[in-house]
């Protein structure tokens, strides 16, 4: 490997670049739940506006700019599912505006301007900057403080540009930050709709249900993917200590359908079923370490020694076991199979196995 630029890139270091890209990414978009709260704050601004016959103006420069002009068509035209348009412009799309602005006053003023024409007392005024430093947003944002006007940040690691509310992303890499404000842009779009429309029909984007879902919310969910065409996928166990035959078994069944439901044993029933020295791990130590699986997209707390019960209120489209229950049958095939659904088999990797790595770790301990 070379960090020499004026040696031509070789095939393994573009696919480094690829990959590393795509992890810092996917860090990047899990830095959004830290803001979750701020970004149901803004959106409910936004609907409150937009119902009071306010409007959006929204800005940015460069890919920003790109981010701006998305973000009001998911507006004015529709996010997934058709509704009336609402009243969002993006200070970026006009060119005359813009350059007549730049070339009689500075580009420090293309945004203040257009927001101090066009803006008025309850609008909200959305700012994008990746550097959190720039100039002219920070103009733009002023413009729609002084009308009476509702500002919105959105930055990266820094933010200097004194809006009412600021959602950060700590990275300080561009294009990273762009792709996490495209994720917050879609939730602010999808939040303040739901909220100006309640009866606004549920798609495979609107998913409302916590990570952690309970038994009466378990029909619920599978009737809403069923409903939204999502092939629900679930699969089940103790996940005491996760490593890599269960990250490749989560990943196996993900691919297998839309959603992926596990189902995770109590602590008790995990010394039902294992005896009184398992589980290792807490049930919440458990259920910390799927959360931070990007395969797993909610689990149950499973009290019963076998999951048919549960599986019976979700009817999943698939359930995965280890390819090893292949020649033993389960429990769970026949509600499953009766509830429409199929039973697939997951490959295993071979020298993983939770029960092996307990007893090294026992016998290290000792």
């Amino acid at each position: 490997m070379t960090t020499n630029p004026s040696v031509p890139l070789t095939d393994d270091e573009a696919l480094a670049l690829v990959e590393n890209a795509a992890r810092r990414a996917a860090f990047a978009a899990s830095t959004i739940a830290a803001s979750a709260d701020s970004v149901v704050k803004v959106a409910r601004q936004i609907a409150e506006s937009l119902a009071r016959g306010g409007k959006i103006l929204v800005f940015g420069n460069g890919g920003s700019a790109a981010c701006a002009q998305h973000f009001a068509a998911e507006f004015s035209g529709k996010l997934s599912v058709d509704r009336r348009p609402m009243a969002a412009i993006s200070l970026t799309v006009d060119t005359s505006a813009l350059t007549a602005i730049a070339n009689d006053y500075g580009y420090h003023d293309v945004f203040a301007r257009q927001v101090t024409a066009l803006g008025r007392p309850g609008d909200v005024v959305v700012g994008l900057s990746t550097s959190g430093t720039s100039a002219n947003v920070k103009a733009g944002l002023a413009a729609g403080r002084a009308i009476g006007a509702t500002t919105v940040s959105l930055t990266g690691r820094k933010d200097e540009l004194d809006a009412d509310w600021s959602i950060t992303i700590p990275m300080m890499e561009t294009a990273r930050i762009q792709e996490a404000h495209d994720v917050i842009l879609h939730e602010l779009a999808q939040v303040s709709e739901r909220l100006l429309i309640p009866g606004l029909t549920d798609d495979a984007s609107a998913d409302r249900f916590p990570f952690l879902l309970t038994e009466d919310q378990l029909e619920s969910f599978g009737d809403w993917t069923r409903a939204s065409g999502q092939a629900l996928v679930t699969t089940n166990g103790v996940f005491d200590v996760l490593h890599a035959g269960h990250y490749a078994s989560l990943g196996q069944a993900r691919s297998l359908g839309d959603r992926l439901v596990v189902l995770v044993n109590s602590d008790e029933s995990v010394r039902a079923l294992k005896g009184p020295t398992r589980p290792m791990r807490t049930l919440e130590d458990r259920l910390s370490d799927l959360r931070r699986s990007a395969d797993v997209d909610h689990v149950v707390v499973m009290p019963d020694s076998e999951p048919s019960r549960l599986l019976g209120k979700l009817r999943p489209t698939v359930h995965t076991k280890g390819a090893d229950y292949r020649s033993k049958g389960i429990i769970e095939a026949e509600t499953v199979i009766a509830g429409g659904g199929r039973i697939e088999y997951l490959d295993l990797v071979s020298g993983y196995s939770t029960t092996a790595l307990e007893t090294k770790v026992r016998a290290g301990a000792r």
